[in-house]
């Protein structure tokens, strides 16, 4: 079979099961990883010029096929989830908030959410504060509190939300009170997030997420923080400040890494060249499988 004809009959097959896989929700990851993928056009190109007579051409046009269905499906993907919906007609606003009094000294902040925008920023004189917007933007807000410890949480209603199912993304904002000692949780799918915590007092956050693109800056406003990161086929970059002293454990296959300012020690796990004098520490640990991960100091 000539090696065009496999080309454009793979690239066909491959955009009609992503738009039907992605209608009927059996694949609901988002695409932004695409971005970090194009050079291998190049690859791609070179490897068809070198194997110009070889039997190894037809399964790289296959291949190649593949390749750039996936490219420009998530391209086009990308570029309408990039779109703010929330001014649409048709879209609505929620608040959400849980008071505060000043016997609370220790709080847990809980996040599930498919497909979406997070931001956490500022602070507030309220427990904790969010307010989301978009079409499908309807959570659960749970709050309990138990002598000096307390709780919020946001649930999605509607996860992996789908612009090829007429489905629209949603943004969630919350902001927290500055004076508890935090413990976070998010769990998010296709998301893209801003988190920034540099004002909070956080001793452990929990970040679990697919397919996504985030930013997780932390402070030093507390003795000791523990970082955990799961991802699949996500980017995402932390920054931590310089006055702390911060190490990386990191065990992740088919990633990419950047730890500018940190030592390797051994195999997997970094540290600051101040880990052992600071005063206040940061441990961070990774995992993940086609990821990025950025590390680096403000």
């Amino acid at each position: 079979m000539k090696t065009g004809k496999l080309f454009w009959g793979f690239f066909l097959l491959t955009l009609g099961v992503l738009f039907l896989g992605t209608k009927y929700e059996i694949i609901t990851t988002a695409f932004c990883f695409v971005w970090d993928l194009w050079p291998l056009i190049f690859v791609f190109w070179g490897a068809l010029v070198i194997f110009k007579e070889s039997v190894a051409r037809p399964v790289i046009s296959a291949v190649f096929g593949v390749f750039i269905a996936l490219l420009l499906f998530g391209i086009v993907d990308n570029g309408i989830n990039s779109i703010d919906f929330s001014e649409y007609p048709g879209t609505y606003t929620e608040f959400y908030s849980e008071d505060y009094d000043s016997s609370i000294n220790t709080a847990a902040l809980e996040i599930n959410a498919g497909a979406g925008m997070f931001i956490i920023r500022g602070s507030t004189d309220k427990l904790a504060e969010g307010k989301a917007k978009g079409s499908f933007a309807e959570y659960d807000f749970e709050s309990w509190k138990d002598g000096n410890n307390a709780s919020v949480s946001f649930n999605l209603h509607k996860q992996n939300l789908n612009f090829f199912k007429g489905r629209l993304k949603n943004q969630l904002e919350v902001a927290l009170n500055p004076n508890p000692v935090w413990d976070i949780h998010f769990n998010i799918g296709a998301s893209k997030s801003n988190f920034d915590l540099s004002g909070y007092k956080v001793k452990n956050v929990e970040l679990h997420t697919g397919a996504a693109s985030g930013k997780l800056k932390l402070g030093d406003k507390y003795d000791s923080t523990d970082v955990h990161v799961e991802m699949g086929a996500a980017t995402v970059n932390i920054e931590v400040p310089s006055t702390s002293g911060c190490s990386i454990t990191s065990d992740m296959a088919l990633s990419s890494r950047d730890f500018p300012g940190f030592k390797k020690q051994s195999s997997g796990y970094y540290e600051t060249e101040n880990f052992e004098s600071a005063a206040k520490k940061i441990f961070i640990h990774v995992s993940g499988g086609f990821a990025t991960i950025k590390v680096s100091r403000y």
